[in-house]
């Protein structure tokens, strides 16, 4: 047995022809640790602890891709599992330059390239926007932040606090902020940065406190997340006394409630919330959004409405919802339903059930109901905060009609005038965009009533 690894690559060695002295004098000190047999003596564990030494610009990244986690002891997976970490948190340092170039570079009136970063990374336009401004700060005013993110030491989700503290300061304070703040970072959860960075605000600028909670009362809003199962949430952000009164009247409300309901706390909570706010803004009070009073639309097949199968329908705005929900809320008189004719072999929408409406609303109904969001791939407003909009424009020939409209949301309804971007509508109903440097991309609108395969 041998003693060492040294010993046993000098054993494999050993047998290798002598070279002239003479020779061997010209040449530079072999550095065995490169050796492609040596590397092969070196366990796992061992060449992971190498690794991690190493700064992550520095790591072989395919070698690392060879580590079986099946193969490995359970600290050694404990080892593999920081280093990959290391390593995506090395990546998105990279990615951070990338986008504060192409924010620098962009020269658009309209700012397109959080249109053009939404479409190459596949994420929401609000999103590319955050990026390419959190990248531009880190780059050239957070340079210690952008330091440990590349080299593995904090992750993104670190640097966006950092970034969130630091907008709300003075340009002159952001350096003071950042080394406080980075004081213990590496140490630290994400939850456990965001509080340091807010304290390490309050002290460098106390009178800073009070604007901020100015700036953050104007942003008051109440928002809308789909959840699973039929359920939504609807976040809402409040001056933080107005939020407690009204969850402290709603548990004092729910106490006045029977014994003998036996819903729970929370459920008693959500229904009574429900009950004002419904009975409080009354439908016919309200203004028209798109030609109609605010209210719900609800695609439904006729066989659902009958019972005969149980397919699922689709709640506009949200997506799927089970036909027994359906079939309850077409049983409320305060619906507002209409006859959707699809073609039975691809679920597309042929027409809409005609009313008493003015031909253009018809026109406007059609589209918002084949549609349903914005037609730009990334974007997800939705169709009723979105106007109808000639694909090509009006002034050039584009026809008002189902073919040649969609919906745009005012953004996206301006990307294609003098940008050098535009889109058209494929046979499927997918929108084909072209970005101005010839990048295409394709959205699809929901199939929310597509027959299942």
């Amino acid at each position: 047995m041998f003693d060492s690894i040294d010993e046993e690559f000098a054993a494999l060695v050993a047998d290798l022809p002598d070279l002239p002295s003479d020779l061997l004098s010209d040449l530079p000190e072999p550095d065995w640790n490169e050796h492609p047999v040596y590397a092969e003596l070196v366990p796992a564990a061992e060449r992971l602890m190498q690794l991690l030494d190493l700064p992550p610009a520095n790591r072989p990244t395919g070698e690392i891709a060879l580590f079986d986690p099946q193969l490995l002891s359970p600290a050694a997976r404990i080892d593999l599992l920081t280093l990959l970490e290391e390593q995506k948190h090395w990546l998105d340092s990279v990615q951070q330059q990338v986008l504060a170039e192409i924010e620098a570079a962009d020269a658009s009136e309209l700012h397109l390239s959080q249109e053009a970063v939404s479409l190459a990374l596949g994420v929401p336009t609000r999103t590319a926007q955050t990026k390419l401004k959190a990248a531009s700060l880190l780059v050239r005013e957070l340079p210690a932040t952008l330091s440990l993110l590349h080299a593995g030491k904090i992750s993104y989700r670190h640097t966006e606090v950092i970034c969130e503290q630091a907008w709300s300061l003075p340009p002159e304070l952001v350096a003071e902020f950042e080394g406080a703040a980075l004081a213990r970072a590496a140490d630290q959860t994400v939850g456990q940065l965001r509080q340091a960075a807010r304290r390490a605000v309050a002290r460098i600028d106390p009178g800073n406190a009070e604007r901020r909670h100015q700036h953050a009362l104007a942003d008051r809003k109440v928002g809308f997340q789909p959840c699973e199962d039929g359920m939504v949430l609807l976040p809402v952000l409040l001056d933080a006394p107005q939020g407690q009164l009204i969850f402290t009247r709603l548990t004092a409300a729910a106490t006045l409630l029977p014994a003998a309901d036996d819903r729970t706390m929370d459920q008693k909570r959500a229904d009574l919330l429900v009950d004002a706010v419904l009975s409080g803004l009354p439908h016919d009070a309200l203004p028209e959004l798109q030609g109609r009073r605010p209210s719900i639309q609800i695609v439904v097949s006729a066989d659902t409405l009958l019972g005969l199968d149980d397919e699922p329908a689709d709640l506009a705005g949200y997506g799927p919802i089970t036909a027994g929900t359906a079939r309850r809320y077409a049983a409320d008189a305060s619906g507002t339903w209409r006859r959707l004719l699809t073609d039975p072999d691809t679920g597309a929408l042929l027409d809409i059930g005609k009313d008493n409406y003015r031909p253009v609303q018809r026109l406007r109904d059609f589209v918002l109901a084949r549609d349903s969001v914005c037609c730009f791939p990334t974007c997800g407003q939705p169709g009723y905060r979105c106007e109808f909009e000639h694909i090509v424009a009006f002034s050039q020939g584009g026809r008002t009609c189902r073919c040649g409209g969609a919906l745009a949301c005012k953004r996206h309804n301006l990307c294609k005038i003098g940008t050098g971007w535009q889109y058209r509508r494929l046979p499927d109903g997918a929108y084909r965009w072209t970005d101005d440097t010839g990048h295409e991309y394709t959205g699809h609108p929901p199939q929310r009533w597509a027959p299942w395969r």
